[in-house]
């Protein structure tokens, strides 16, 4: 072992006796913090539900940062409801997509009407939200860059999914 690397060691031992919330706390000093959010890509009949946010131009997904241990499916279930009023069950898994600039990490699930739920019930039912609007697939509005960089990517990974399966059918 080279010199610089019996110091490393050295180090790495004396780290692992320090007590755990001294060492969690070093860890956080010296990684990278993410935000943590999860959106919902709500579809109904060829549309698409969009929300305008008061403090984001353009329109956006519905969705929102996680609450403290609360999972993924919980916050945008959660989310989706307290900005559109309206209940959705998730089709599939989530998406995850992470970015570095800013540091984000965002659950995408693909989200139905709750059974029973009415469409035109969605309205902006959140001080953060000002429109709520349904908006054809092929024909959506102005979105903010975040959401509209979301959702390309989220085609890209579809299509991806696709050549995917139909290399292995």
């Amino acid at each position: 072992m080279t010199r610089a690397g019996g110091l490393v060691t050295a180090l790495y031992r004396q780290f692992g006796r320090l007590p755990e919330p001294a060492r969690h706390f070093i860890v956080g000093l010296t990684t990278p913090a993410h935000r943590v959010g999860a959106a919902g890509v709500v579809t109904h009949e060829g549309k698409m539900l969009l929300c305008r946010h008061s403090y984001r131009p353009g329109w956006s997904l519905p969705g929102g940062m996680m609450a403290w241990k609360e999972k993924p499916l919980q916050a945008v279930l959660r989310e989706v409801w307290e900005e559109t009023g309206i209940e959705t069950t998730t089709v599939g898994e989530a998406f995850v997509y992470t970015s570095f600039q800013p540091r984000r990490v965002e659950f995408v699930y693909d989200l139905r009407l709750g059974d029973g739920e009415d469409p035109s019930r969605a309205d902006a039912t959140s001080p953060e939200i000002e429109e709520v609007c349904w908006f054809d697939l092929g024909d959506k509005p102005e979105l903010s860059p975040r959401t509209e960089g979301l959702l390309s990517w989220l085609d890209q990974v579809r299509q991806e999914r696709r050549r995917w399966a139909d290399n292995i059918s």
